[in-house]
């Protein structure tokens, strides 16, 4: 189980961190570089002026704008995107090298929250950044991602394979990311939309739009009921089919976009490993539906 989950989190920190040392950088990386940018521009201090004009609040208008230097601009700009990928690469080696050092040095493992604290960072961001239908939902949404390393933290620290808190927080990370995603679904979000398209188009098949809307509502509601089941029953066909589940939806990233959106795969990876993770813990949640034959085969000496 531990390798099950150590692979799972080195995968997703590879999918998170690819994107910021080839692409545009990281969603907190973007956000901060935004930012700079505004206040550079003095974008910032013209919208309170107008906004001192417009409610006649003069004698709280600022002092005369002093442009920036641009290479001071550029500079600065360059030393965030720097830092940006210094801190993704700093995740990637912590991910990469803890499984090694844990062993003799448990406690190094809560380290892993450096990497989860860094996903939060960037679900927050993306949230802040905006620019897509839900992007509000961010957090929630990517619960698995940065819950995933908060669970390798306490089970290789503790070195222990039942530890009730790990199976609640893999519930609820579980719970978030499907109950936001079914209601992403039912409520028709667009990348949903062209997600279905392209991956039916791929295989011959010509969606009708309202095939495609009764598709996304059903795939719903389904989320919806798994987010609520995961939390209340112990039921290992429910928990397999939800890793099962996971597993297809981060493959129609690359199945829609190609071979390059591979990282889309890996970041989501944890969608389906951390119901599976649940199931290799084998702990009951309020109500248990399944019960192992080994418990049940099992009997008092006499």
């Amino acid at each position: 189980m531990m390798r099950f989950a150590v692979l799972a989190g080195m995968m997703t920190i590879f999918g998170a961190v690819w994107p910021v040392l080839f692409n545009g950088g990281s969603a907190a990386g973007e956000l901060l570089v935004r930012t700079h940018e505004v206040e550079a521009a003095g974008d910032a201090d013209f919208e309170a002026m107008m906004e001192a004009e417009l409610y006649g609040e003069t004698g709280k208008l600022a002092g005369p704008f002093i442009e920036r230097d641009p290479g001071s601009t550029t500079g600065h700009v360059s030393l965030l995107r720097d830092l940006d990928r210094g801190v993704a690469v700093l995740c990637l080696l912590l991910v990469v090298g803890l499984p090694f050092l844990c062993g003799k040095w448990p406690k190094l493992a809560w380290l892993y929250l450096l990497p989860a604290g860094w996903l939060l960072m960037n679900a927050h961001a993306s949230a802040m950044n905006g620019g897509k239908a839900f992007a509000a939902l961010a957090v929630p949404a990517h619960a698995t991602r940065w819950g995933m390393f908060v669970v390798l933290a306490m089970l290789l620290s503790r070195k222990s394979q039942t530890d009730p808190v790990v199976n609640w927080v893999l519930r609820i990370t579980c719970a978030l990311t499907f109950a936001i995603h079914g209601w992403e679904a039912f409520q028709l979000s667009p990348p949903f939309q062209d997600l279905l398209y392209a991956t039916f188009g791929h295989v011959g098949i010509g969606l009708s739009e309202p095939v495609c809307h009764g598709l996304l509502r059903a795939i719903g509601v389904m989320d919806l009921l798994l987010a609520l089941g995961v939390t209340v029953i112990h039921f290992r066909p429910l928990l397999l089919w939800m890793g099962c589940w996971g597993l297809i939806t981060a493959a129609s990233r690359p199945i829609a976009m190609g071979f390059d959106a591979w990282p889309e795969f890996a970041m989501r990876l944890p969608n389906s490993a951390a119901p599976l993770l649940v199931v290799l813990l084998g702990m009951p949640a309020a109500l248990s539906l399944y019960r192992s034959k080994s418990t049940t085969q099992q009997e008092p000496a006499t």
